[in-house]
């Protein structure tokens, strides 16, 4: 398999306050083999993590947050101040996404060490990382939890209106499952987790489109039937986070060529994308927060000079948006509306934030480019913590977000490889 392969080239700024840089290479030459030798396998993770609890006892904790279908350990790391307010950062719900992984664990080591960015951030918040959601995906390099006997319907119950169809009962699982191949072709079929986050799952579209299949498991509307959803959202109810960052990785996409080019430079290529909680029942002030860390993010990546972080809305060269999308089991809905119910019921804020970071690597970036990228996450991911614990994330304009977050453009493939 040849992939085109992305790092930074560093220049002379073509912006202010943009260093130039071209997100396109180091290319993979015809006769270079890729692997994925450079992103941890599972047993890595968890040496990697069981090292750093015994190394650094007093400031990491490790909690087995729940197994996966397969039986493998979901892990929780807990660091900094249980008092304080709790924030969460969840990576790698598909198995196939790994760059998350290689940033969660680089940010833990980071922030068990003692430096001045682990006493910044520990003492004032509670930081909450589950590194690798769907190690059963992560083993066979899989988008899904590798729950074969997911049930394989495709049609939608529900008008558009919300209420069901009738005609269509019995019928509706769709995008909520993910193919897998075989080594001898054969396909089969998993659960996305990503689709499974549903506040209440008694009522979620599985289980009102199929009502007379409440004995068997996968529509008990007493039981989500995906173990590593209930894992994350276990924790999400022990400790309250005030928000969550949910990090995958994306495809290709460039940069819309009329786009301000104080925010973006025209034409290049995506190498990231965030975007925060559109379901029309999430709370105003829980959109904000998540508006606000989404613009924290998008200003690390203008400092840093080498990114292009547009939104994940994006816009297809026919001229219609896609992704995004409402649906109240994606995480980014799901914990916005999750902090929405918190709202009401008289907590107070800022709680309900809740963004998905998209980062560039999916079919297009392997090894060569995992240093890269991982540290783009890490940059990211510490702005907002710094940004929580010193109090200035509240302080941001919201609405900066949808000038500095334009939508990028669809694209088929990356940019051209030199060598093909």
């Amino acid at each position: 398999m040849r992939i085109a392969l992305a790092a930074c080239l560093l220049g002379a700024g073509l912006l202010p306050g943009l260093a130039a840089a071209q997100p396109n290479g180091p290319w993979i030459t015809n006769e270079q083999n890729v692997s994925l030798e450079a992103f941890m396998s599972n047993n890595q993770l968890y040496d990697q993590l069981n090292a750093l609890s015994r190394r650094f006892p007093d400031a990491l904790r490790l909690e087995q947050a729940g197994s996966s279908n397969e039986g493998r350990p979901i892990w929780l790391a807990r660091l900094g101040n249980s008092d304080k307010s709790a924030v969460m950062i969840i990576t790698q719900q598909h198995g196939n996404e790994p760059h998350g992984t290689e940033a969660a664990v680089n940010l833990i080591k980071r922030l068990a060490s003692g430096g001045a960015l682990s006493r910044q951030v520990l003492d004032n918040l509670q930081v909450l990382i589950v590194p690798r959601v769907n190690p059963d995906g992560a083993e066979r390099f899989s988008r899904g939890n590798m729950d074969f006997s997911a049930p394989q319907t495709s049609a939608d119950c529900l008008r558009a209106d919300g209420t069901l169809n009738p005609a269509k009962l019995d019928q509706h699982l769709g995008a909520n499952v993910t193919a897998f191949t075989n080594a001898d072709g054969q396909r089969r079929f998993s659960y996305d987790i990503n689709r499974y986050h549903w506040t209440d799952w008694s009522k979620s579209t599985q289980i009102r489109c199929n009502p007379g299949l409440a004995s068997e498991r996968h529509f008990n509307p007493g039981q989500n039937p995906v173990p590593e959803a209930v894992a994350v959202r276990g924790i999400y109810d022990r400790y309250r986070p005030i928000w969550l960052v949910d990090v995958h990785n994306q495809n290709p996409a460039v940069v819309l060529e009329d786009v301000d080019p104080e925010v973006n430079r025209p034409g290049r290529q995506v190498t990231g994308s965030i975007t925060w909680p559109t379901h029309p029942d999430v709370a105003p002030e829980a959109v904000a927060l998540s508006k606000q860390l989404a613009i924290v993010m998008k200003q690390r990546s203008t400092q840093l000079g080498f990114m292009e972080i547009t939104n994940y809305y994006y816009e297809h060269p026919s001229g219609d948006v896609r992704r995004g999308g409402g649906d109240p089991g994606i995480a980014r809905n799901a914990y916005g509306l999750l902090g929405t119910e918190r709202l009401a019921a008289g907590e107070t804020g800022p709680l309900g934030g809740s963004v998905l970071m998209e980062i560039g690597g999916l079919n297009s970036r392997g090894q060569k480019s995992a240093g890269m990228l991982r540290n783009n996450v890490r940059e990211m991911l510490e702005a907002v913590l710094v940004a929580t614990a010193d109090g200035s994330l509240t302080a941001i304009d919201p609405a900066e977000a949808d000038r500095l977050l334009p939508p990028g453009q669809e694209s088929d493939k990356p940019l051209n490889n030199p060598h093909e």
